[in-house]
């Protein structure tokens, strides 16, 4: 799969022009004295890199980029660090991350009595009938790993409705006040793609699984525009001290997209963002999507800082949920094969619809049976437009078999996964789906053994925005603590190179801006991550602890962590 296009050169001559005309000494910035990681074909080192109008203009060694020094040219002495292309997060949901930064957290709690304890603690400040809306507990972290039942939530929060999203996003925690003003009683039936988990009487335990989450969420009062504003900024700058120079926004609607828009018409928004439509409420088969696709599709609005050029659709569920779907029982659930959201007839539908408004599809699929059934719809639709460069993706793509690894290839779609994924899922994984099918659980070094790419993201804020973490995972899969011995299935590991490939040019690839992002190369646009230490020559544990000095977007620091 071929990343590099001739237009790249058609920008390099550009380039090239702009720059003889300008004359020498004309840089507006200037990185030297230090290693610079192009992530070109070669992976080829420099020492300096030189930036006019947001563009990259020279790369190469120190005693040849004098001479686009001039007077008005800020000059950062790199004193030996790291440069990389801009780093990109190529799965995460901004505004749920700025959701994290200002509603009640229950990140890390190892058991149900702690989130009771902060929700008690919230409860005093809430006014009544007030919402509170947060997140991002784990059962799988608590002594007793069983779901929990809203009861005693719900004694030290009578006058409040209560809705916690579980760490992964695919299963919500409510109390008998949600419930109630959602109108979700013993009678209440499952729905299609969702489930109520049920005390043995048949009344809700208040857990709540994918589509039946939306019963809920649809009361939850919606932010103004102001306040969706504020709490992407607020996630943007949280990136932005990581070194992300761009993420994809993995599902938001028209509205969303317009204050996206506004954002950067205002100069706020200084992180660029590739964003997915999201799958409309009710997926039908009705409608001109075509139509609805080419409205919504963005090229590069404001010089390349929003992008819109796919849709995203939820296929099945999650594994820590047991929402993930397999063609078998889970190993610890005898009587689940997990649910499917949508139908696959809707995802052939959606990918004729997208091939025709040249848009991609990327679809969130975790189990066997998400990832082959998704893979057959995507097939039928190519069938009846055979359009080589798709670049449909599927979304995370945990458990494959190796059959279904051939059918990536055969399709060319891509698989964009989240290597902290694996490293947080694999004390549960052999538990849920055996040892038979753990072996093809976040299967890197196969996928890229049969010549695929993998863009890399985290999923935030299902896991951290820190990309350092994410390469840790890639390249170990290891836990922070270092465990287990060896790494889990260590033979699926990816080497360092591989893994900034991740999270530079192959995330710019799964984007369709490879010829503007993803390296750094003359033409292309100046994004570069400083780093504090060399994660291509230091021990994996140093990764850990690798630090951002400078996130540059477009030529301009927009992260200085050299203070």
């Amino acid at each position: 799969m071929k990343y590099f296009k001739p237009i790249l050169f058609i920008i390099f001559l550009f380039t090239l022009v702009s720059v003889s005309c300008r004359g020498p000494g004309q840089a507006d910035l200037v990185l030297r004295n230090g290693k610079i990681a192009t992530v070109d074909e070669e992976f080829s080192l420099a020492e300096a890199v030189a930036v006019q109008e947001k563009r990259i203009v020279f790369v190469g060694k120190n005693e040849d980029v004098s001479s686009y020094i001039g007077p008005e040219t800020k000059v950062i002495d790199l004193k030996g660090k790291l440069v990389l292309p801009g780093l990109i997060d190529s799965h995460a949901h901004i505004y749920n991350l700025g959701e994290q930064l200002t509603q009640l957290d229950i990140t890390g709690t190892t058991s149900y009595q702690q989130i009771i304890y902060k929700v008690a603690e919230r409860v005093k400040t809430a006014q009544p009938g007030e919402w509170i809306v947060g997140g991002r507990w784990d059962q799988n972290d608590w002594e007793d790993k069983n779901f929990p039942v809203h009861d005693r939530l719900s004694s030290v929060s009578p006058d409040n409705p209560v809705y916690l999203n579980r760490i992964d996003g695919n299963a919500s925690f409510a109390n008998k006040k949600a419930l109630e003003v959602a109108g979700i009683t013993r009678e209440t039936p499952d729905l299609f793609g969702g489930v109520i988990h049920r005390k043995k009487n048949g009344e809700p335990t208040g857990v709540l699984i994918n589509r039946a989450m939306n019963i809920v969420e649809k009361h939850i009062p919606k932010d103004t525009d102001e306040q969706y504003s504020y709490k992407v900024l607020k996630a943007v700058k949280s990136c932005l001290s990581m070194g992300l120079t761009s993420v994809h926004e993995a599902g938001i609607g028209p509205d969303e997209i317009k204050i996206y828009k506004k954002l950067i018409d205002e100069g706020k928004l200084r992180m660029r963002v590739y964003a997915m439509l999201g799958e409309q409420e009710n997926p039908t088969l009705e409608g001109d999507l075509t139509a609805y696709l080419k409205q919504h599709r963005i090229r590069e609005y404001g010089n390349y800082f929003l992008s819109v050029r796919s849709m995203k659709l939820f296929f099945d569920g999650a594994l820590g949920s047991r929402g993930a779907a397999f063609f078998e029982p889970y190993e610890d659930d005898p009587e689940n094969n997990g649910l499917l959201r949508i139908t696959p007839e809707y995802i052939t539908h959606v990918a004729k619809a997208a091939l025709e408004a040249d848009m991609g599809v990327n679809t969130h699929c975790i189990g066997i049976r998400g990832n082959r059934l998704c893979l057959d719809a995507y097939e039928k639709a190519l069938k009846d437009n055979p359009k080589k460069d798709h670049r449909f993706r599927i979304e995370h793509a945990q458990i494959v078999r190796p059959e279904d690894i051939e059918k990536f290839v055969s399709l060319d779609v891509i698989p964009a996964m989240q290597p902290t994924h694996c490293t947080s899922d694999m004390g549960f994984v052999e538990a849920r789906v055996g040892s038979k099918r753990a072996a093809g659980a976040y299967a890197w070094r196969s996928f890229l053994n049969a010549g695929l790419l993998i863009p890399c993201g985290s999923d935030f804020p299902v896991e951290s925005n820190n990309p350092m973490l994410g390469i840790y995972a890639a390249i170990t899969r290891k836990d922070i603590d270092g465990n287990p011995e060896g790494g889990w299935f260590p033979d699926q590991r990816m080497t360092i190179e591989e893994a900034i490939r991740g999270f530079t040019i192959w995330g710019a690839y799964a984007a369709f801006q490879e010829d503007v992002l993803g390296s750094i190369e003359v033409g292309k646009l100046a994004d570069f991550t400083v780093l504090d230490r060399d994660i291509l020559e230091v021990d994996p544990k140093e990764v850990l602890k690798t630090q951002t000095v400078y996130t540059i977007v477009g030529g301009k620091i927009v992260f200085d962590g050299s203070q």
